[in-house]
């Protein structure tokens, strides 16, 4: 015959009495399981109500809560509009004002390509002080143009210069193409 055990918490057993099953995960019961659910129940019944006497006690003093919040949505709206009425303003301000278009800017000192007169260069007499002596091929191109086809019909003349020269580009002139690497200035 086996003897009884005694639990491990509580009075003695008298011998021959049936042993309890013992309790704890062997037997899937858990001491407190049933109250600790009505621990979470409660903690959601008591922020529950705490947010319905929020909500009650705003709407219990009438519009004050809805009022402060309209007060406060419709100030920025109020500036909203002004804003935008100001903007409105400033934009019909700058139509009415077109800026003037900046006139292209044309340089005084221009190298080798094909300048196109009143955009890149204007008419006027260029003068450069030569090729670099040191260069394979010393001289410096002009040609002046009556149109940018690409044609020998659009050169009205040109010249290879090996030293110090000019040219004179008038106000007819489409365009003056430069190569040789020499720098040509406005006089």
């Amino acid at each position: 015959m086996t003897t009884p055990q005694q639990p491990p918490f509580g009075p003695p057993m008298p011998p021959g009495a049936p042993v309890p099953p013992k309790q704890g995960m062997s037997t899937g019961k858990k001491i407190g399981a049933g109250c600790g659910g009505c621990l979470g129940l409660l903690l959601i019944l008591f922020i529950f109500a705490g947010c319905l006497s929020v909500l009650s006690s705003d709407t219990s003093s009438g519009q004050g809560g809805d009022a402060a919040v309209r007060e406060e949505s419709t100030e920025p709206e109020e500036d909203a509009s002004e804003q935008t009425e100001e903007a409105s303003e400033d934009e019909s301000q700058e139509e009415e004002e077109p800026e003037p278009e900046p006139e292209p800017e044309v340089s005084a000192t221009i190298g080798n390509g094909i300048h196109q007169v009143g955009n890149d260069i204007e008419p006027g007499t260029y003068s450069t002080g030569g090729p670099d002596p040191d260069d394979l091929f010393p001289f410096c191109y002009y040609a002046r143009l009556s149109g940018l086809s690409g044609e020998l019909d659009d050169i009205i003349s040109n010249n290879n210069i090996e030293g110090p020269g000019t040219v004179v580009v008038a106000e007819g002139d489409v365009a003056l193409e430069l190569s040789g690497g020499c720098e040509w200035t406005l006089q």
